[in-house]
């Protein structure tokens, strides 16, 4: 076999051949050595086969022992390159695979080989010796790591003289610097780091402090102490003094490469370092740049070392970059001025340090916010200055431009009439002219000014509009589109505008809609342009306008929709221009009138169907997004009459139609061409005609496909619900019997989407549905009912629901399959709203069938039971308010009797006392049966039973009836309230409930003057009240009574803020969370003025005040957040407050035998935490993060009760904005650690175990979340901590595995 394969060896086939070879002579070998063990009678034949690459090879690679092992150290010796890099090749597999075991022995022998094949004059050959290293640097120990970074940094610092061997244009001395930074970049941030750089460091500080050291040499020994600066963290802090003074030798070096590689190490270093090197180090900068360096010390090139060195120290720790912005903005300031006139002299120079100011000035808007806000108008001034810095051009008419433009801003019709259309564009061009920099750097730096001050729009759109408008005529095409950045971020920002505001001054739709028509012009002039860049930048900007701006380009559509069309027409146009057009075309096409494409009709048509035909896959489906918009545009001029669109639609079907039947295409153009087909039918069908059921056959065949299936359901509920719904009725059996089926699918996203469609169908079936094919969807719907999924139990009790109204002699299938399951969910004790209400009308619908297995009595007991066995009052409350609806769908004769039951069960107290009760008043807040005067009696006896919940139960009962005749009852129960103090907590509750169910139902009517009045007088005096509970309930009746009167309501509360009272203030501060909601309700216009005031309460001295106000904003953040405007800024460091402990709220107290501790502040920061993170998750950019990262810190290491919301807060903020968690990431590390330290006592109880496993899971969660966070590893106090306490303990490892698990399951779940 070996003879017949050896003359492949020396083919000139590929050379993965001989390295196969050599690996089955390897395999060769170790047989005949274990021949010698065997007879050859035992052996066994063999075939060979084909073997492709060494793969197969590579299996018997890894059992090789290491006589083997030592076999490739010999052949990594070989004078044959290719032996020596097949060695190495497979010495790579053997290092890789743990089930290989090895000594300390043969790890240094394996380190001293290895640096050896570094070092190998074949490139080839020492590159595959480099792979070798990252495998070995998580295998070997710490002293052979220790080694091979020592043997590896003393052949980089090793002189290279003239005469050093060369290959592939690198020395010997290169290849070790790279494994150098190999093996620093992959080990571990730790002990085994601390190693490797303790070893590294003599060595390098000897090259540093070398005189005249090659250049080669010392490039390679910054970029060596670079790399261990940034992967390895804090091990460099004992190596940092002794590399410091060379490196700042480094940066007086007249070799430029030299400079920037030492700045970039020591920029890398400066995290890391304490706070006195810090502060010399950013000393020396400042120095650096306020002195004219000597020719010697590099002279103009001096400066632009520490201009590089300013801008590197605030991109790497801004953070701490904050108390030197004072010194280091001015000089900044400084050498750009000098920079400005060395430019006569040096331009080049001058252009480097121009724009390395401004990238400095760019990063300490971005890193230093805080600081850097008091300067915002200087920075802003230096960025329009140098955006327009281009001292080689000169264009003479860009002043008159600029006036014609603002000229045409006032024009008829918002119309442009700038006159600057036909003429030439100057020609200008200078290869060598590198102004252009400077005014990329300004644009950028106003980018980061925009994206950095979203608090001052207006001010960004009165300073920057203009200067914005004449640099959109920039010659350079980088620094043009730059601008047009900065134009799309200052859109971005602003939103969603209201165009109303666009007529009011001083607010930013104002000032976008004056700068409008230049902008468009220069958005125009653009897209006509030649350049590709150009045009993509001005479609992103357009873009952002039509969003920004819903219906607001409406007289711009005859200027900007025809050079769109062209755009995408244009067959030299690159798909992603191509793209983006048609996004801004459908954009336009969907929030515009449809008046306004009257003259474009046509020609939309045609280049829209045109795109449909594109081979690019992405361009299609976009044109197919466009034609659904275009069907919508010809519905709407097909209702206004114009007869001449009737050629369009024919047009329009066919190519959607072609596109729906092509099989080879993908699936993103399947889809849309799906959904564009059901719009065409939905908006179209009359002027189809006959044709329409080809593409709704197609699309039935859809519905049997498993990639397209989804999508073609939904393009049939949505058909279903549209006036073409007579349409689908030929396919309406098959299209149920594919419904029904998918219902039994695992796919919640399938079966969501067949009920939909099933409901729709069955709503929408003109004729009715056969009694079979109904009966089949009872069945199936029937298997969906299950509290496992509240979502689709809503949805398939509303398809049921549409049967029985569809086809009432279907209740008795419904009442055999459905009814047992519906019970079942009616025990749960997570029933209400969206599900509690379609089970409410499907059983007023059973009972209105009038078939005899549902009738009235059957349903009744089997309620009345359901509710009897109930376990909590939730399903007890559920079953009432279907008793309830029964009874009204009953009739008047049915509900008489039901409720003369009610009360009769009242009188003799059977065990349904609970159940009556609620169902009383639930048929009392539906009917008015003047129950008041027969039952009130009965009612107020249950008052005083010993039983709790039988007294809510009367509370609730008294007051839902009173609500169903308020005018009559209602002066009646607030006597009682006045002359029953015993009993008042009650009558409370029965108030509540008259006020929220009125409030709910806008009934204002329904209380007269006088009464709300009185109500108002005796809800203030108990607001008084010292008993909590009974504040509550008084909280929420001025709340829902604001709703109802609101104006002098309000005026009262807001007076009752400064009373005297502690209880009154926190009363009325908890009544605003009840009075704001979640639509618009005319009470905002009299809450929105005075919730600063309420809010003020913040700042009181009572804590529970203050508690009652931070859970007031956490209420209005989380529901109308556009009700605070810019009182949340202000009230933002009241709030940071509340996290501190105070020890003024601490306060011991004597039980005797021993002494227990109170801290009343615990409840105050708690609430405060949460509102915090409420402000989090819906407007971040109205935190100080300072402040915020430095009370989640304190916060963390607090209380249990404020560590788990804490440690909540902190993983939503690594998820959403994980670096500013690297700020504070040391301290955080240590009160974590402290948290999963802690040790219960040997007597704990159950309760405290819960309470400390729910603390380790929060924290662990924390912990995964942190460890996601780009960059954590480079963390050396977190990995330690993760070390330390996770992966040493078993226990806690698998409670993280089980947590990272979860993880992973949450972001494969479809929430859709």
């Amino acid at each position: 076999t070996v003879s017949s394969v050896s003359a492949w060896f020396f083919s000139p086939l590929c050379f993965h051949v001989r390295r196969s070879f050599l690996s089955l002579v390897v395999v060769v070998g170790a047989s005949v050595e274990a021949s010698q063990a065997h007879p050859p009678s035992t052996w066994r034949p063999v075939a060979l086969v084909h073997v492709r690459g060494a793969s197969a090879i590579h299996r018997h690679v890894k059992k090789m022992s290491h006589a083997n092992v030592r076999t490739l150290l010999d052949k990594a010796q070989s004078h044959d390159k290719d032996y020596r890099y097949m060695a190495w090749a497979d010495l790579a597999h053997v290092v890789e695979d743990p089930t290989v075991c090895l000594d300390v022995e043969w790890e240094r022998t394996i380190c001293t080989s290895v640096v050896r094949g570094v070092d190998d004059p074949i490139g080839e050959v020492s590159n595959m010796a480099q792979q070798c290293l990252v495998p070995l640097v998580a295998r070997v120990h710490e002293e052979a790591l220790a080694k091979l970074v020592q043997a590896l940094v003393a052949r980089t610092c090793t002189e290279r003289n003239g005469n050093a061997r060369e290959r592939n244009g690198q020395d010997a001395g290169q290849q070790a610097a790279v494994g150098a930074k190999n093996v620093l970049t992959h080990v571990e941030c730790g002990s085994r780091a601390h190693a490797a750089v303790q070893a590294a460091a003599p060595w390098l500080q000897q090259a540093l402090e070398r005189e005249r050291c090659e250049t080669d040499v010392l490039v390679d020994v910054l970029d060596v102490i670079h790399v261990a600066s940034v992967h390895c963290g804090t091990a460099c802090k004992d190596a940092m003094n002794q590399w410091l003074p060379g490196l700042r030798n480094c940066l007086m070096d007249r070799r430029s490469t030299v400079r920037k590689r030492a700045m970039h190490a020591i920029a890398a270093l400066s995290p890391h370092m304490d706070e006195d090197t810090h502060r010399k180090t950013c000393r020396d900068t400042v120095e650096g740049l306020q002195r004219h360096l000597p020719q010697s010390q590099g002279g103009p090139q001096g400066k632009t070392t520490h201009l590089h060195m300013a801008g590197s120290l605030v991109r790497q720790d801004g953070e701490r970059m904050n108390a030197h912005v004072e010194d280091l903005l001015p000089a900044l300031l400084q050498c750009m001025r000098d920079a400005t006139e060395l430019a006569e002299q040096e331009e080049d120079v001058a252009v480097e340090q121009l724009e390395l100011s401004l990238q400095a000035l760019e990063a300490m808007v971005r890193k230093c916010n805080p600081t850097m806000r008091p300067h915002v108008d200087d920075v802003m001034t230096i960025g329009i200055e140098y955006l327009k810095y281009d001292p080689n051009y000169h264009d003479e008419t860009e002043a008159e431009e600029t006036r014609s433009e603002g000229a045409g801003s006032q024009g008829e019709e918002g119309d442009y009439d700038g006159s600057d259309d036909g003429e030439e564009e100057d020609e200008y061009s200078d290869d060598e002219d590198t102004s252009w920099k400077v005014r990329r750097a300004s644009a950028k730096l106003l980018s980061a000014i925009v994206q950095s001050m979203p608090d001052k729009l207006c001010y960004l759109y009165e300073n920057l509009t203009s200067t914005l408008l004449q640099r959109m005529k920039e010659r350079e095409e980088n620094v043009r589109v730059d601008v047009y950045q900065v134009l799309v971020d200052l859109l971005r920002q602003t939103g969603v505008s209201d165009l109303r505001s666009a007529k009011i001054p001083q607010k930013p739709g104002h000032y976008l809609q004056q700068a409008l028509p230049p902008l468009l012009h220069n958005v125009n002039k653009e897209l006509r342009g030649k350049s590709g860049k150009g045009k993509l930048a001005a479609l992103q900007l357009l873009h952002q306008l039509v969003t920004c701006l819903p219906g607001g380009l409406a007289e711009h559509v005859k200027t900007v929709l025809p050079e769109l069309l062209k755009m995408v027409a244009e067959e030299g146009s690159a798909s992603n221009i191509k793209i983006e057009a048609l996004v801004v075309v459908r954009l336009l096409l969907d929030s515009h009138d449809a008046w306004n494409f009257r003259a474009h009709v046509h020609d939309l048509s045609k280049v829209l169907l045109d795109a449909t035909k594109e081979k690019y896959y992405r361009v299609t489906a976009e044109a197919l997004r466009c034609c659904r918009s275009l069907a919508v545009l010809l519905k709407l001029e097909q209702d206004g009459g114009e007869a001449d669109r009737q050629d369009l639609v024919p047009q329009l079907y066919s190519c959607v139609l072609f596109r729906l039947s092509e099989q080879d295409q993908d699936l993103l153009v399947k889809e849309e061409a799906i959904r564009c087909m059901a719009t065409v039918v939905s908006c179209l069908h009359k002027s189809i005609g006959e044709q329409v059921h080809a593409g709704l056959q197609v699309m039935l065949d859809r519905t049997r496909n498993e990639v397209t299936r989804l999508t073609a359901i939904k393009a049939f509920g949505t058909i279903a619900l549209s006036p073409a719904r007579e349409c689908i009725t030929p396919l309406v059996q098959p299209l149920i019997e594919e419904l029904t089926a998918l219902l039994r699918k695992a796919d919640r996203r399938l079966r969501q989407a067949s009920l939909h469609a099933l409901d729709a169908i069955v709503k929408t079936a003109s004729s009715g549905l056969d009694i079979m094919l109904c009966d089949t969807i009872i069945i199936e719907v029937a298997g969906v009912l299950s509290d496992s999924d509240l979502h689709m139990c809503a949805m398939a009790l509303s398809v049921l629901s549409s049967i029985v109204s569809q086809q009432p002699c279907c209740a008795a299938a419904v009442s055999d399959s459905a009814l047992k399951p519906t019970f079942e969910l009616l025990k749960s004790p997570l029933l209400q709203g969206s599900v509690l209400e379609p089970m409410q009308r499907l059983f007023s619908l059973l009972v209105r069938s009038e078939q005899p297995e549902t009738s009235f009595d059957s349903l009744y007991i089997m309620l009345v039971e359901a509710g009897r066995v109930a376990a909590s009052r939730q399903q007890i409350h559920s079953v009432a308010k279907i008793i309830a609806s029964l009874c009204t769908a009953a009739g008047d004769g049915a509900c008489r009797g039901t409720v003369d039951a009610l009360v009769d069960g009242l009188r003799t107290l059977d065990d349904n006392v609970v159940v009556s009760l609620y169902c009383l008043g639930e048929i009392g807040k539906l009917r008015d049966l003047d129950l008041f005067a027969s039952s009130e009696a009965m009612i107020r006896k249950c008052f005083e039973s010993p039983l709790e919940e039988v007294k809510s139960a009367a509370s609730f009962a008294l007051g839902c009836m009173v609500a169903g005749n308020a005018h009559k009852h209602l002066p009646e129960l607030v006597a009682q309230i006045e002359s029953s103090p015993k009993q008042e907590y009650l009558l409370l509750h029965a108030l509540k409930e008259v006020i929220v169910t009125l409030s709910d139902t806008s009934s204002k009517g329904t209380i007269v003057a006088e009464d709300y009045n009185r109500i108002l007088q005796i809800l203030l005096e108990h607001a008084k009240n010292e008993e909590e509970g009974i504040r509550n309930v008084v909280a929420e009746c001025l709340g829902k009574l604001v709703l109802m009167g609101p104006e002098d309501i309000l005026v009262e509360l807001e007076a009752a803020t400064g009373s005297e009272n502690s209880y009154l203030r926190a009363t009325v501060a908890t009544s605003v969370r009840f009075a704001v909601l979640e639509k618009p309700h005319p009470v905002d216009q009299w809450l929105r003025p005075r919730i600063p005031a309420f809010l003020g309460l913040i700042e009181d001295s009572t804590w529970f005040v203050r508690k009652a106000a931070i859970q007031t904003l956490s209420s209005i953040v989380h529901v109308r957040m556009d009700l605070l405007g810019d009182s949340l800024v202000r009230i933002m460091p009241a709030v940071y407050k509340q996290t501190a402990v105070l020890p003024e709220l601490v306060r011991t107290v004597d039980l005797g035998p021993f002494k227990h501790v109170v801290d009343d502040g615990l409840e105050l920061r708690k609430a405060t935490f949460e509102c915090l993170s409420t402000i989090m998750e819906n407007c971040f950019e109205v935190l100080n993060v300072d402040c915020f990262v430095s009370c989640l810190k304190e916060g963390i290491a607090d209380h249990y009760d404020v560590k788990v919301p804490c440690h909540l807060l902190l993983a939503k903020l690594a998820e959403t904005h994980g670096q500013t968690v690297l700020y504070v990431v040391d301290a955080l590390a240590a009160n974590l650690e402290k948290t999963l330290r802690t040790r219960l006592k040997s007597d704990a109880v159950k309760q405290e175990v819960d309470r400390h496993e729910d603390l380790l899971r929060s924290a662990l969660k924390a912990i995964h979340a942190m460890s996601r966070i780009p960059n954590i590893e480079h963390q050396e106090k977190f990995a330690q901590m993760v070390a330390r306490t996770i992966q040493s303990n078993p226990a806690m490892m698998s409670r993280y595995e089980a947590i990272q698990t979860e993880g992973e399951l949450v972001e494969m779940m479809d929430l859709t």
